[in-house]
């Protein structure tokens, strides 16, 4: 069964209970399906079903043990096992301006 990779943007809904600290996500999919857009309808599901919003649909594509990227291998093998893996990169509601130096 082919393997696809997904990479949203998002942000917490108004009922995740992490909402008053995170401003949101940068989520990195693997999901073992049998097309693209079952793939994808199921990570999107799956990611609301978290209490997120998905504002962006960053990247999208189908991967193999010979094309994924060394970094990401944990998460493709485990996804060969549980069909799926979700990696939530988030950052905080209000993170600091990095143009501005901090005091």
């Amino acid at each position: 069964m082919p393997m696809f990779c997904f990479q949203f943007e998002a942000r917490p809904k108004n009922t995740n209970p992490e909402r008053a600290n995170i401003g949101g996500a940068m989520i990195n999919c693997w999901i073992q399906r049998d097309t693209q857009e079952e793939a994808e309808s199921y990570a999107r599901g799956s990611i609301s079903d978290e209490d997120w919003l998905i504002t962006r649909l960053e990247d999208a594509f189908a991967v193999t043990k010979d094309t994924q990227d060394p970094k990401g291998m944990r998460y493709f093998e485990q996804a060969e096992i549980d069909r799926e893996v979700f990696v939530f990169h988030t950052w905080p509601l209000n993170p600091p301006d990095d143009s501005m130096p901090t005091v």
